[in-house]
């Protein structure tokens, strides 16, 4: 059975978020540790890493005749440790940003990327400093009736 069209653009964000690396030209490495729907903390040497989620997909009205069209709402974080600096996250945050915005029809899987309303730093101290950003943003697209 085909992927979804759900699970397509969820690969194709993997992809996406898989590419941040230095000789893409970004500014960090965060491509080499993206990991989909992780629930266990990340070990020190996957730091720093994304996490990403699709955590709702929310019918809209609108779609062509014969299709639904879907808001594919989707978090990605970005977990660091220790000594990151917040200009580093800084930059990370902006890395992420530019991978989205790179396609944000998603190679013609999508309509567009919404951009999102606003992102969060936050920082915690236990055994360990971690400090996250977690950004949420939407994918639009469209897939026939009855189909995700």
């Amino acid at each position: 059975m085909a992927n979804t069209k759900r699970q397509s653009i969820m690969t194709a964000v993997k992809t996406r978020l898989q590419g941040i690396t230095v000789a893409n030209g970004y500014d960090f490495n965060l491509g080499s540790h993206v990991f989909e729907w992780r629930t266990t903390t990340l070990n020190d040497n996957e730091m720093p890493g994304i996490v990403f989620r699709d955590i709702q997909n929310i019918k809209i009205e609108g779609g062509p005749v014969a299709y639904f069209r879907w808001g594919l709402n989707i978090e990605i974080g970005i977990v660091t440790q220790g000594g990151a600096s917040i200009t580093d996250i800084r930059k990370m945050l902006g890395d992420i940003y530019k991978a989205i915005g790179t396609d944000p029809r998603w190679g013609g899987l999508a309509i567009l990327t919404e951009q999102p309303n606003n992102d969060e730093i936050q920082s915690e101290q236990q055994e360990r400093k971690i400090t996250g950003v977690l950004i949420r943003l939407q994918i639009i697209y469209d897939s026939p009736l009855w189909e995700a």
